[in-house]
């Protein structure tokens, strides 16, 4: 990791391009700061006296406000209106991002008269770019949905995957590398978008094995029915988000003009949705390996502006409870499997659960905490919320809600256009600073 940051730090300190030729905008869904610094200080170096930071610290420019994106449609007139104290979905958030515009919640790029709004990831493409998105969710989830598509609902996603092979420019999709879930949303039994991908030049994965010795340059990496197991609980032929990065970018960046590649770590939010410290440590050392993948190849360049931030915060996540004032790492360290796989187990099987989670967690469980865990019902919800709750009291680690907060999110900003960045901005201006920064005036009009 030091490493990195004095790679970056010698390119910070040469003029950069006036306008950057290539653009990575990662995407922590659900990530806030606490998720941050729970893992700054579950990847620390124990040995060391501080705890490191993370690669991206360097680059904090501020943070973004997600609550004021909302709007309420629930007037008699049918009228939507502004609601500057209600919280975003990832959708509308998503949709600010891409499009510099805001809308009503649970809309992809459209607004709230239906329009479409172009997004950046489409105006790359007027700009003669190649184009990627990567996911650990199915690619059809609202997040990258946003960047290239245009729908009403974000359940729609029929029409999401529909639309990633219908909307073309120049004769082919105006995605070159998808990379993510969701093989069931395109191969449909209304319709197959597999055989027409192909016969659109794409080169289709299913596996780790085959992404990685593809030299194909379009690429559609479909590795799972629906979202990607957690990082913690893959096994070998899924690949980590890290891998299908840096394979994005090995293919765009064939591209004479330049590139605009879309990364989310998706789950993160899933994690935080419940409840499970543990799986948001999984979920964001998957999207931390993919944030320094980027800056390593922007570093490496100094052409490529990236972007890491989040579309809300999930969970309300604190670290420290019950009064106590510290949190402890330590009951995570070593763990590859999350409270997800271990309760899938349990469901399965006929194993006590405080057998299962003995053999996967680092300490020792006490009688109460066994007899806590057998006492759950063989069910895999219920299992998994008695894992979680372990973990969580053995972390001293605290939630508000299962659902999102109104929180500011952290906003990291590398390479040249970086300042156009900075403050405390509205998620629709950190959309339009993008569409400035990086795509001529022709097609810079968000």
């Amino acid at each position: 990791m030091a490493v990195l940051l004095i790679a970056v730090e010698a390119v910070a300190g040469d003029p950069p391009p006036a306008q950057p030729r290539n653009a990575i905008f990662l995407l922590g869904d659900g990530m806030g700061f606490a998720q941050v610094k729970a893992y700054r200080m579950y990847a620390d170096d124990p040995a060391t006296e501080l705890v490191e930071p993370l690669p991206m610290e360097a680059w904090q420019v501020g943070s973004v406000s997600t609550d004021s994106i909302r709007l309420d449609c629930s007037a008699d007139d049918g009228r939507c209106v502004r609601d500057p104290h209600g919280f975003t979905d990832s959708a509308s958030s998503a949709t600010a991002y891409a499009t510099g515009h805001d809308t009503v919640v649970g809309r992809l790029s459209t607004a709230q008269d239906g329009a479409p709004l172009p997004t950046v990831l489409e105006g790359a493409r007027r700009a003669g770019k190649a184009t990627g998105i990567v996911v650990t969710s199915q690619l059809t989830h609202a997040s990258p949905a946003a960047f290239g598509s245009h729908v009403p609902s974000r359940e729609d996603t029929r029409s999401i995957a529909d639309q990633y092979f219908d909307a073309q420019w120049d004769g082919a999709p105006i995605i070159d590398v998808m990379l993510g879930g969701g093989y069931d949303d395109l191969c449909r039994g209304d319709r197959d978008l597999i055989p027409e991908f192909r016969a659109a030049g794409y080169d289709v994965v299913r596996n780790r094995e085959a992404l990685l010795a593809s030299g194909a340059p379009r690429v559609l990496g479909l590795f799972a029915p629906q979202g990607l197991p957690q990082a913690w609980d893959r096994d070998p032929g899924v690949p980590s988000l890290a891998d299908m990065t840096r394979h994005a970018l090995g293919v765009l960046e064939r591209d004479p003009d330049g590139f605009f590649l879309m990364v989310e770590g998706s789950q993160i939010d899933w994690a935080a949705h419940a409840n499970s410290v543990a799986g948001v440590m999984s979920e964001m050392e998957d999207f931390i390996a993919a944030v320094g993948v980027a800056l390593e190849f922007a570093a490496a360049r100094g052409d490529t502006l990236v972007i890491v931030t989040a579309d809300h915060e999930t969970g309300g996540m604190a670290l420290g409870r019950d009064n106590i004032y510290r949190w402890a790492a330590n009951p995570l360290r070593g763990m590859r499997r999350t409270p997800k796989a271990m309760a899938q187990e349990y469901a399965d099987g006929a194993e006590p659960l405080s057998s299962i989670v003995a053999r996967h967690v680092p300490f020792d469980l006490e009688i109460d905490e066994s007899r806590r865990l057998d006492a759950a019902p063989r069910r895999m919800e219920p299992a998994r919320a008695a894992i979680a709750n372990l973990l969580n009291r053995r972390t001293f680690t605290g939630w508000t809600t299962a659902g999102h907060t109104g929180v500011d999110v952290p906003l990291y900003v590398f390479g040249p256009g970086r300042d156009r960045f900075h403050g405390v901005m509205q998620n629709e201006d950190v959309g339009r600073a993008l569409w400035a920064a990086f795509l001529p005036a022709a097609t810079a009009t968000p």
